[in-house]
C-alpha cells in the first residue's frame, strides 16, 4: 500500500475509533448523540468560517451534556471563542438511498485526502461524526461548514449513475496483506494461543456425503425454511466473486456499502430498540465493517434482485486449513425477507461437503443468544474450544468455488 493510502486509512480509523468510544458512552446513558471531534491541525485552524454558529448534534428527544464542551464543527479560533450560541442538529433516523449515497460520497473524499497542508477542507472528511451529521442532519444550516463540505463531495460524484453505484473504490491490496487482515476476524488469537475469543458455531461435515444428508438431520421447521430459500422462489441471483490480491475487492462499491448500512441499522434496532443513539452507532459500525470486509481475503457470494439486478446482499467466505469460514454476511431490508441468509448457509454447507479439503463449516461467533440458538437449530454447535474442532492450520485456499446451486 502506498503512503497516501496508509495516511487515509490511519486517519479514518482513528476518527472511527474515537467516534465509537463516544457513542458507547452515550448509548449507556440513554442514546443521546452529541458530536465529539478533535481540533484540527494547526495549518487548518484559520479557515474562514461560513457561519458564526457552532453546531452540536443531538437526538430528537434528548440533549445529553457530557463533562466536556459541545463539539465545535468549526476549526477557526474565532468560532471557538464565539461559542455561546449552539445549534442542536436533529438526526433523521430514516434511511434512504440519497442519504446513504451522501454518506458514501463523503467517505470517498476521506479516502482521497492525502494529508496535503494546502487542502484546507480535506482534513475534515476523515471525521465520522461530521459525516453522519452532514448526511442525516435535518436542520443543518446551509451556510455551515459540514453542509459546504457535503456540497463539495456531492459535486465530485455522479451519485445518480448506476456506474457510480457499482464502481469499486477499494485499495488494490496484495494477497499476503489481505490474508493478514483476515486473521483477527477469524479468531487467530485463540488458535495461536494469545487469548480466548468467543465460542464459534461449528458444523462437522465429514460424515455427510451430500447436502441432503445434512438437511435430513434438521427439524421440520428448518427444512421448510430451506425449501423456501431458493433463487427461483425468492427471485434473486447469486454469483461467486473471488477477492484477488492486487485488485480492489469485488464488494468495495456503494451498492455493497448500502447493504452493510441497512443490515447494521436493522440489527442494532432489533437488539436495542429504535433510538438515535442506536442509529448513529449502527452507522459508525457499518463504516467500520465495510472497511474491514473489503480489506480481507477470500471470496464473496453476491446476491442480486433477478429483475432489477440491484445488489441486495453478500456473504464473505474464507477457506483456511480444513475449515470453510462464513466470515461476514450483510443484506438490505429486502433480502432480509427473502431467506437470503438461509440460502447462503445451505450453499456454504453444500460446497463444503462436496469439497474433500473441508471437514468443518465455521459460522463464527454470534452477536446474540438468539442468533446462537438459530444456528444451533441448523446443526451448528457453539464450541468454546473451537480450534480443537475446526482445523485452521495451513494456508488460505485460494481455489474458488465456481459452481453455484
Amino acid at each position: 500500500m502506498d503512503t497516501s493510502h496508509s495516511y487515509q486509512l490511519a486517519t479514518f480509523i482513528r476518527s472511527l475509533l474515537f467516534t465509537c468510544i463516544l457513542l458507547v458512552c452515550e448509548l449507556g446513558v440513554g442514546g443521546a448523540f452529541l458530536g465529539g471531534v478533535r481540533r484540527a491541525p494547526s495549518h487548518h485552524r484559520n479557515i474562514p468560517s461560513t457561519s458564526k454558529r457552532p453546531l452540536s448534534s443531538t437526538s430528537n428527544r434528548h440533549l445529553y451534556h457530557r463533562d466536556c464542551d459541545f463539539t465545535r464543527l468549526y476549526a477557526s479560533d474565532e468560532d471557538i471563542q464565539d461559542s455561546n450560541q449552539q445549534i442542536a442538529v436533529t438526526i433523521d433516523t430514516t434511511l434512504s438511498d440519497d442519504k446513504i449515497k451522501s454518506l458514501f460520497a463523503w467517505i470517498k473524499c476521506a479516502f482521497s485526502y492525502d494529508g496535503d497542508e494546502n487542502d484546507v477542507y480535506g482534513y475534515y472528511y476523515s471525521n465520522i461524526e461530521l459525516a453522519i451529521a452532514a448526511s442525516f442532519g435535518n436542520n443543518m444550516p446551509k451556510d455551515s461548514l459540514p453542509a459546504k463540505l457535503m456540497d463539495m463531495a456531492l459535486k465530485k460524484e455522479a451519485v445518480s449513475s448506476t456506474d457510480w453505484e457499482e464502481e469499486l473504490i477499494g485499495d488494490a491490496i496484495g494477497r499476503r496483506d489481505r490474508e493478514s487482515a483476515s486473521l483477527g476476524a477469524m479468531g487467530a488469537a485463540q488458535w495461536s494461543g494469545q487469548w480466548m475469543t468467543r465460542p464459534h458455531a461449528l458444523l462437522n461435515v465429514k460424515n455427510f456425503t451430500s447436502v441432503d444428508d445434512w438437511v435430513k438431520t434438521l427439524p421440520r421447521g428448518c427444512k421448510r425454511t430451506l425449501k423456501k430459500a431458493t433463487p427461483e422462489l425468492q427471485n434473486f441471483t447469486v454469483t461467486n466473486k473471488p477477492i484477488r490480491g492486487g485488485d480492489p475487492a469485488p464488494h468495495s462499491s456503494y451498492a455493497h456499502f448500502r447493504c452493510v448500512v441497512e443490515h447494521e441499522v436493522r440489527l442494532l434496532a432489533n437488539m436495542y430498540g429504535e433510538s438515535t443513539g442506536a442509529f448513529v452507532n449502527a452507522l459508525a459500525e457499518a463504516i467500520s465493517r465495510y472497511m474491514g470486509t473489503t480489506r480481507m481475503a477470500g471470496s464473496i457470494c453476491e446476491y442480486r434482485d433477478a429483475e432489477t439486478n440491484k445488489v441486495i446482499g453478500f456473504a464473505h467466505e474464507c477457506l483456511k486449513g480444513r475449515t470453510a469460514r462464513g466470515q461476514w454476511f450483510y443484506c438490505d431490508d429486502s433480502a432480509a425477507t427473502r431467506y437470503v441468509w438461509f440460502h447462503s448457509v445451505h450453499d456454504l454447507v453444500r460446497r463444503a461437503i462436496e469439497d474433500d479439503r473441508i471437514d468443518v463449516v465455521d459460522l463464527g461467533p454470534s452477536g446474540s443468544d438468539a442468533f446462537s440458538e438459530l444456528k444451533s437449530k441448523y446443526g451448528f454447535e457453539s464450541v468454546v474450544d473451537w480450534p480443537a474442532v475446526a482445523d485452521y492450520n495451513g494456508d488460505f485456499n485460494l481455489r474458488r468455488w465456481s459452481e453455484r446451486g
